[in-house]
């Protein structure tokens, strides 16, 4: 594993100062912004290279963990920790093969995606990491595949394709939340493609799908334009996201774990969740140590550029006023919450400061933990040349819904920024009033899902 783990590590460049992203313009304006700090994380780096082609017993169960980029870590590492320990023979399935790198997979660090339940489970600042076993194809007449990693040639797809049958299955498919299912729906599911097509192949060969969270997203996606693979059952869908079950002829369950035929899903991951979720696809706990053979760590100390909004010139609080032109005048409202896309606020807020328009930063609405105001983080994208901001998190101050309604600000407009903060925005009483007030409204990316209920998205 040893020198599986170097490569990889060191073609994203963790543990040293990382390399600006190809297009570096706005990196060097944000890295060099006197409010933005140096921030060194060390990170545990926790490899899993799963069971290649050669090593399974297929008259054995075989599971199968569906995997991309920007996975949770919490989830996903449990889940193989879960296997690892019980002895169960799994591989990593995925759209693609990062050959780059030696076909390795890595999930976000601390971004979870239920922070206010997942904050409170022991799980300590880890980058999981797996290896793709097999990549999803199809055969040279459009049958479902999967095709081992050593005999993948993306120039010629089905070289070494082995068509999905009764002797050739996978008896389950997992897929975790996060940014990850997202991903996944894009590149690899959308329009029926190989991906969708293995996994539907194998829920008709008898398969359990099992889904957390967004998870659950990549299964609804699969089938064709008129019905879902999973129409008709009933499943537990993340907290805020019920909306998508109806719209797609499902079942919302009263519980927070569900199980429908062959679909096991939890609305999220928690202490009061992962039990019954790991009970109900047949996981329980088992007492045996991870191989060496499959299972790596390394420490890294990685850098965070961090931006504290507060502390920029003309913040006060959760709000930028731009003169007295607009000190008595009507505000912009920017939609923020945990784990927004960096990029995204970032460029919100400084074209607004730009174009000197007053805003106000808006988060959900007033919980236990946070009464007049509540500062939020945004994710932080390591390891990715191709991002604007890699490596670069905003911390920003913001003000709860509810409150910035009951202050008298004027909101004539908004932005909504994307990545998960959307899902923490969704349904909220507060912020559908800022919208439906609104006449003009700007979401971006995912940011368009905090609009349902509004008379944006009614």
């Amino acid at each position: 594993m040893e020198p599986l783990m170097e490569k990889a590590l060191a073609a994203h460049g963790f543990g040293g100062l990382p390399a600006p992203p190809k297009s570096a313009e706005l990196w060097e304006k944000f890295t060099t912004c006197p409010e933005t700090e140096t921030v060194r994380l060390e990170v545990s780096n926790l490899f899993f290279a799963g069971y290649d082609d050669g090593q399974l017993d297929w008259s054995r169960p075989v599971h199968g963990v569906l995997m991309d980029f920007k996975g949770d870590s919490m989830q996903t590492g449990m889940v193989l920790e879960r296997l690892e320990q019980r002895g169960d023979q799994y591989v990593v399935i995925a759209g693609s093969c990062p050959s780059f790198n030696g076909g390795w997979h890595f999930t976000a660090v601390t971004d979870y995606e239920h922070p206010v339940e997942q904050s409170k489970m022991s799980w300590q600042t880890t980058r999981v990491w797996t290896r793709v076993n097999y990549i999803c194809t199809a055969s040279a007449d459009g049958e479902p595949a999967l095709t081992p990693r050593d005999s993948f040639d993306p120039g010629a797809k089905h070289t070494g394709a082995k068509l999905v049958s009764s002797d050739f299955k996978l008896s389950s498919i997992i897929c975790t939340g996060g940014l990850m299912p997202h991903t996944l729906c894009a590149t690899a599911i959308a329009d029926n493609g190989p991906t969708a097509k293995v996994i539907e192949k194998h829920m008709q060969l008898g398969a359990t799908l099992a889904a957390v969270g967004h998870g659950l997203d990549a299964f609804v996606a699969c089938g064709s334009a008129e019905r879902s693979l999973v129409a008709g059952l009933e499943a537990a869908a993340f907290p805020t996201q019920r909306q998508l079950l109806e719209a797609n002829g499902m079942r919302s369950s009263s519980e927070q774990v569900c199980r429908d035929g062959q679909l096991i899903t939890a609305g999220h991951w928690s202490a009061s969740t992962k039990d019954e979720w790991f009970r109900l696809l047949g996981l329980d706990a088992g007492e045996g140590a991870t191989s060496s053979l499959r299972v790596g760590r390394k420490t890294t100390e990685d850098i965070v550029h961090s931006l504290h909004v507060s502390k920029l010139p003309g913040m006060k609080e959760a709000t930028y006023i731009a003169g007295e032109a607009t000190q008595a005048g009507p505000l912009t409202a920017v939609f923020v919450d945990e784990v927004a896309d960096p990029t995204e606020i970032f460029t919100i807020v400084a074209h607004l400061r730009k174009q000197e328009m007053g805003f106000m930063l808006v988060s959900r609405s007033a919980d236990e933990s946070s009464s007049q105001s509540r500062a939020v983080t945004t994710e932080t994208v390591f390891g990715n040349p191709m991002y604007p901001l890699r490596d670069c998190r905003c911390v920003l101050p913001t003000t709860p819904a509810d409150v910035a309604l009951r202050s008298g600000a004027v909101f004539d407009s908004f932005f909504v920024a994307g990545g998960q903060c959307p899902y923490r925005l969704q349904h909220d009483a507060a912020v559908i009033a800022i919208m439906d007030a609104a006449t003009v409204a700007a979401p971006v990316c995912h940011g368009a899902e905090a609009m349902h209920g509004s008379k944006w998205l009614a």
